[in-house]
């Protein structure tokens, strides 16, 4: 194994044949990996690239042309963690990148017995790193996306791809499109996705809103609502759909990613919190309405071109914040943040309305 520490100005002319790559604990960081990841593959377009991933976020990359193997990580921690980056030292890893960014990711990937180790040398991980990034406090806020790319930059990879690589099989399309004929009544010219989950309640817009402005988007546009979310959620769902009683609202209820990657790409439109599902709907190119509070859409907005997006947030001076609600901030009367509160049901419809007038759908 290379020792720790050591450090070649750049690795340009290396070649590699088996890539390990450390992906980012959450859905969203891993799919705005993506495009950096493509960039990779053309680099090295005969090296095997393995991905080690936590569950759900591993039915994303599983069938991704740009990866050859998928390695679900366990929650454990402890020894069983470190058994788990041990026994990955059979696979002779020359190449390893980290993207979390912690101690213990750094550490595991060392434990994993890739050569080169690259990654940014935050929390003293510079021991354990072969080529540790510097990170300046520009670089906290930087894009995500490009936060990410720039760990490729000891290798002089390019920028990463501007689009995302479509690899949803034409089975699984032909599929969800039986399944939506049988639970939409009538014709299906404009679904629109909408997602009211976040990994915190606090971060979620209101669900009478949501489910005010699902009214709107039916009676203005006559569109059917595929409302998402995880079994977890189902409560939030029966809350909106109860302010918007509709069969032309349904409920999409506990579906896998994959299942989930085929549908949003199928809808015209996806309206939902700054989380894991808005960046799955810019993977498969849907245009995106994303209701930004606690979070900054500059640092994590997702991946489309600026006419596919409409990023609805007040530009609060606190955003972004360490979201250890309500310690730094006071509660609305009713209980979210107002960077939250004070977005409107107009906001967020006038975003709709602009993307759909850019796809030729315009109130009736």
């Amino acid at each position: 194994m290379t020792p720790a520490g050591f450090f070649s100005k750049n690795l340009e002319g290396k070649n590699f044949s088996h890539i390990l790559l450390w992906m980012p604990n959450w859905i969203g960081d891993v799919i705005m990996v993506l495009p950096s990841i493509q960039t990779l593959r053309a680099r090295f377009p005969c090296a095997r690239i393995t991905a080690v991933v936590k569950s759900p976020a591993d039915q994303i990359l599983r069938n991704h042309p740009a990866i050859d193997t998928v390695i679900r990580s366990p929650y454990q921690k402890g020894k069983k963690g470190m058994t788990f980056a041990w026994k990955l030292k059979k696979y002779q890893f020359d190449l390893g990148v980290v993207f979390p960014n912690s101690f213990r990711s750094a550490f595991l990937l060392y434990l994993s017995g890739a050569a080169v180790r690259i990654g940014y040398g935050t929390e003293g991980r510079e021991v354990f790193l072969t080529h540790a990034l510097k990170v300046s406090k520009e670089k906290k806020v930087q894009y995500r996306v490009n936060y990410f790319s720039d760990l490729f930059s000891p290798l002089g990879l390019e920028q990463p791809d501007k689009r995302f690589v479509q690899y949803v099989s034409e089975e699984l399309r032909e599929n969800i499109n039986l399944r939506l004929k049988e639970i939409y009544p009538g014709s299906l010219q404009l679904l629109v996705a909408v997602h009211p989950g976040t990994s915190k309640p606090e971060r979620g817009w209101h669900p009478k809103r949501f489910g005010l402005l699902c009214q709107r988007m039916i009676k203005d546009f006559g569109a059917k609502i595929a409302l998402l979310g995880s079994e977890k959620e189902r409560p939030l769902l029966k809350e909106i759909q109860q302010n918007c009683p509709s069969d032309d609202l349904q409920i999409f209820c506990g579906w896998g990613l994959e299942e989930l990657t085929a549908l949003i790409g199928r809808c015209d439109l996806f309206i939902g919190n700054d989380s894991g599902l808005m960046h799955l709907a810019a993977m498969v190119e849907t245009p995106t309405v994303g209701i930004f509070g606690p979070g900054d859409p500059r640092t994590t907005g997702p991946y489309l071109d600026d006419d596919q997006k409409v990023l609805v947030t007040k530009n609060y001076s606190c955003s972004p914040c360490r979201q250890k609600f309500f310690r730094e901030c006071k509660p609305s009367v009713l209980g979210k943040p107002f960077c939250l509160e004070d977005i409107s049901i107009k906001d967020v419809a006038e975003g709709a309305e602009t993307l759909l007038a850019n796809r030729g759908f315009f109130k009736r």
